[in-house]
């Protein structure tokens, strides 16, 4: 039976995940053509203000919201549940990746990993990207005011106190204004070789 190889993909908001989990599939697919791979989402997963998740007082409005920057964000026990089905399932993809901010912090999601990866940025980067991501609808609000209270008030705290330490359980750290054609090329050669170790 063959056993699927897990990669989680992890880094600040807007640090590039997603376009970096984009192009490690692309790299894939295209060294392995008859490989299947599967992408999870951490943030489909996200409370976003339902009831079981995290919550903070803004300092500057009195409100209450939800803090999508704490480990307890996302219903991290279903998710790991639904990959391990995934992985026990007859017909389970050959590479899996997940990927979210605190892909390495939660430690039922890090045990399901076999590489480990961690994107950084300069916060000054993270914090464009962000402003002009959500100004065009990413996400939620597109008042330029109230994304940059929310970052200040929560992404940066939720930043430094849990994705940045979880860099130390990486065991490869890229940058996330690389050309991640490349870097996705060279992390697909880590990945293949953590499959051919099996």
């Amino acid at each position: 039976m063959k056993r699927t190889i897990v990669t989680g993909i992890a880094g600040g908001s807007a640090s590039g995940k997603t376009t970096l989990t984009t192009a490690l599939k692309t790299a894939l697919t295209g060294k392995l053509p008859s490989a299947s791979v599967e992408i999870v989402g951490m943030d489909k997963y996200f409370y976003r203000g339902a009831p079981g998740g995290p919550k903070f007082v803004s300092p500057t409005t009195g409100e209450e919201l939800p803090d999508n920057n704490h480990p307890g964000s996302a219903d991290n026990a279903r998710l790991a549940r639904d990959v391990v089905a995934r992985l026990n399932d007859d017909e389970a993809p050959d590479f899996l990746i997940i990927e979210g901010l605190m892909a390495l912090q939660v430690k039922e999601v890090r045990e399901l990993l076999d590489v480990r990866v961690f994107v950084e940025l300069d916060a000054d980067l993270r914090a464009l990207r962000r402003l002009l991501r959500d100004m065009n609808g990413g996400r939620g609000s597109t008042d330029p005011q109230w994304i940059s209270t929310y970052y200040r008030e929560c992404a940066r705290v939720g930043h430094s106190t849990w994705v940045e330490p979880s860099r130390t359980y990486a065991d490869l750290i890229v940058r996330g204004d690389s050309d991640f054609r490349r870097t996705a090329d060279l992390l697909c050669g880590a990945i293949i070789a953590a499959r051919n170790l099996e």
